[in-house]
Order: structure tokens, then C-alpha cells, then sequence
């Protein structure tokens, strides 16, 4: 039922870490469209959520929000299982962790805080970007995908 919109891959990069989650609307917790994170060996890429494999109206800008790792300079966890990502060009992403098990219903997102952790953890990681956070971000805690 749902699939993710994969964009394609160099031929030297490859898949690192997942995240199901989604793009909130503004700082509420509703979703403006879900999202699988995507941390490769190179680059931080959001796919868009399909329902029945449909397009969404939301896919590219969902996509858009992706971005090379050198260009990140700052993951910081926030309410819930929210994290921001933010580039050296000033652009912010927010993304919501939910359970990568089950229907994701946004109201989950406060089970999916140690999801949110691990992703900070290696988004920070693969970035070699530190920071203030959680503390089960900054000493690795949190579960994996």
C-alpha cells in the first residue's frame, strides 16, 4: 500500500541508514507529506510517501529538501520526534520520526523519540557535524532501522 519514491543512486553511493517519518506543517505535529529519510555515504535524500503507488502533489517538493552531507552544518532533535537539519546555505529542514513499523499515525510520533535520536546520532555521524541535542543523540543511544 505504501511505497517510497526512491530517487536513483551514484554508482559508488550506497544506502547508509532509514527513517520513516514525515514533513510537518510549519512547527504544528500534522504532516504535509510523509517522507522516508535517506542517509547514504554521500548525500541526506528525502523520498515521498506513495499511497497505492499515486504521485503526490508534494513529491517534488519533498525531494527538493535533500542535500549533500558537506553541506550540513547543524541536526539538532527538537519536540516530539522532531529534528532539524539545517545547510551551510541557510536552508532548514524539518522532519518527524515515526515507528518504522505499522501506519505511522502522526499521534505516535512521542513512541518514535528514540527513532528521532538514532537519526541525529547519524545524521551528525556521516555529516561529522556535532552539536547540543538529546543525550541519547549525543552518546548514540536510540534504536535502529
Amino acid at each position: 500500500m505504501l511505497r517510497y519514491a526512491q530517487p536513483p543512486l551514484a554508482s559508488d553511493e550506497r544506502v547508509v541508514f532509514t527513517q520513516r517519518g514525515y514533513i510537518p506543517a510549519g512547527e504544528s505535529a500534522f504532516s504535509v507529506s510523509g517522507a522516508l529519510l535517506i542517509l547514504t555515504t554521500e548525500r541526506l535524500l528525502f523520498a515521498p510517501v506513495r499511497i497505492w503507488g499515486i504521485r503526490s502533489f508534494f513529491e517534488p517538493w519533498v525531494r527538493a529538501k535533500s542535500m549533500d552531507l558537506r553541506n550540513v552544518t547543524s541536526v539538532q532533535p527538537g519536540s516530539g520526534a522532531r529534528l532539524t537539519i539545517t545547510s551551510r546555505f541557510g536552508a532548514t529542514v524539518s522532519f518527524c520520526a515515526i515507528l518504522p513499523t505499522g501506519p505511522g499515525l502522526v499521534w505516535q510520533v512521542r513512541d518514535a523519540v528514540p527513532y528521532r535520536d538514532e537519526t541525529v546520532r547519524r545524521i551528525r555521524q556521516a555529516s561529522r557535524v556535532s552539536g547540543p541535542g538529546s543525550s541519547a543523540a549525543d552518546a548514540g543511544g536510540g534504536a535502529s532501522n
